[in-house]
């Protein structure tokens, strides 16, 4: 048997009606979660130059973590690390992945919360796992 294909970690979009109570399902519990998809789309503003707004897809895993994308027309956006100097170009999933990746981190260590923790750790295995894994950890790093 093969491993990898049994410990894969699928992901699934959120239906259009279920996109309301996403926040609220899933970080509610942590301090300031209302804030979170702002600053996240302004943190993707800050990382590429090509971003200027756009819809966003909202996805859930298969372990238990969450993350959102931009869904933009631009088939690769790249992507400059401002606090590391790292730079990629990357599909506008793996963008998302980025950028929800950092700022659940340093959500983590603000809020003490476990939840960020534990969100954190699962798109870090769903990234893991990514086609553009190399590029992903490169930018985060």
């Amino acid at each position: 048997m093969n491993n990898t294909t049994e410990c894969a970690i699928t992901m699934t979009l959120i239906p259009d009606k279920q996109r309301l109570d996403f926040w609220l399902n899933h970080f509610g519990g942590v301090k300031g979660w209302t804030t979170f998809e702002v600053v996240i789309f302004t943190t993707m503003g800050q990382f590429c130059d090509d971003y200027h707004g756009g819809w966003w897809e909202y996805c859930t895993l298969s372990n238990g973590g969450v993350f959102i994308y931009p869904d933009v027309s631009e088939e690769a956006l790249t992507l400059f690390n401002m606090h590391n100097g790292n730079e990629a170009e990357v599909s506008c999933e793996a963008a998302g992945i980025v950028v929800c990746l950092i700022l659940y981190s340093i959500w983590s260590f603000q809020t003490e919360s476990e939840v960020m923790c534990d969100r954190f750790y699962q798109l870090r295995e769903y990234a893991l796992q990514h086609a553009e894994a190399t590029a992903i950890f490169h930018l985060i790093d």
